[in-house]
């Protein structure tokens, strides 16, 4: 009984953290991404790209997204690097907002075998 009313307890918590997060902001015309760019498309597992979102509004925050891979910094431009478990065409997304709204665009990086160059 006790494990039954934890276990409400955090679906309950989880579920209203969740909810709240939900409450995403609306589409924005104040805000206007230019750009969304790679150094590099295409990539071997274990190396990098800089990935930079050139966008247009006031107070604007980044969050960033990849469905495979690690992004690691924060704002206008990240760093993406992606493992060999990784191989495949990988998206990342970008989100940018501010107290109006937000919009978001994506860039699909290239992720190819590492190679040693051993014959």
């Amino acid at each position: 009984m006790k494990w039954t009313i934890l276990m409400v307890i955090i679906v309950g918590l989880t579920s209203w953290d969740c909810t709240r997060k939900e409450e995403n902001k609306q589409p924005s015309d104040s805000i206007k991404i230019v750009s969304l760019t790679s150094s590099f498309n295409t990539l071997m597992a274990y190396d990098t790209t800089v990935i930079t979102v050139h966008a247009i509004g006031d107070n604007l925050h980044y969050g960033w997204e990849a469905n495979h891979g690690n992004i690691n910094g924060s704002g206008s431009a990240v760093k993406y690097s992606a493992c060999i478990s990784c191989i495949g065409h990988n998206t990342i997304t970008c989100r940018v907002f501010n107290d109006t709204g937000e919009v978001s665009d994506t860039i699909m990086i290239r992720v190819t075998p590492f190679h040693t160059g051993k014959k």
